[in-house]
């Protein structure tokens, strides 16, 4: 086998790999997009839980960006690696400065299931900040709805956090299919629809 033919086959090895490896980087930012858009209010559960992973997703994107750059094209690696680090280290700081703020948070998480048994929950998300100026605690109230792959969270509340130092006085399931909250300045009542579970506010 003369050089000529294993250069070829090397730069054909190269090409498919900086293919696979951009394709992954994108595949991964697209996942990452579906669990952003599936962790809105009334989004399925389980793909938000599995795939809004800012660290795990978007880094190794970036990663496999990176790699399939310098492997790429050896007069454009260099330029195109260049701004490669500069989002990398730009996103590697905001995913940084949201660590430190969701560690320094103490979570605890109180259930509570619905009437008759029906496959829906009340789930209370309480924060407490360590530090912070002007953030102390944090309620999320939530209701969760069906099981398995189509279940969904519906985001029914979300109070503190702020400096006008909202407090949460109280999640429960008034009825059946009924469920108030109430903090320091208002009340709210959800009704829950009978076939989607999708909580409606009473006016």
């Amino acid at each position: 086998m003369n050089r000529g033919t294993t250069n070829r086959r090397t730069s054909r090895a190269r090409r498919v790999l900086v293919r696979l490896l951009a394709a992954g980087g994108l595949g991964a930012v697209l996942l990452y997009t579906w669990g952003q858009w599936e962790s809105r209010s009334g989004g399925l559960m389980l793909v938000a839980d599995l795939l809004n992973q800012p660290e795990a997703l978007l880094g190794g994107a970036l990663a496999a960006l990176i790699a399939a750059a310098w492997l790429g094209d050896l007069r454009t690696a260099v330029r195109t690696a260049t701004r490669s680090v500069t989002v990398t280290a730009g996103v590697v700081f905001l995913l940084g400065v949201l660590a430190v703020h969701k560690v320094s948070a103490a979570e605890t998480r109180s259930r509570e299931d619905a009437p008759a048994g029906a496959e829906r929950s009340l789930v209370v998300v309480h924060l407490s900040y360590a530090a912070g100026p002007g953030v102390g605690e944090r309620w999320q109230v939530l209701l969760e709805t069906g099981a398995g792959w189509s279940a969904r969270r519906w985001s029914l509340a979300d109070v503190g956090g702020g400096p006008d130092g909202a407090r949460l006085v109280g999640a429960s399931w008034t009825g059946r299919s009924q469920v108030t909250v109430v903090t320091d300045s208002y009340r709210r009542v959800f009704n829950l629809d009978q076939d989607s579970g999708e909580p409606v506010e009473a006016r």
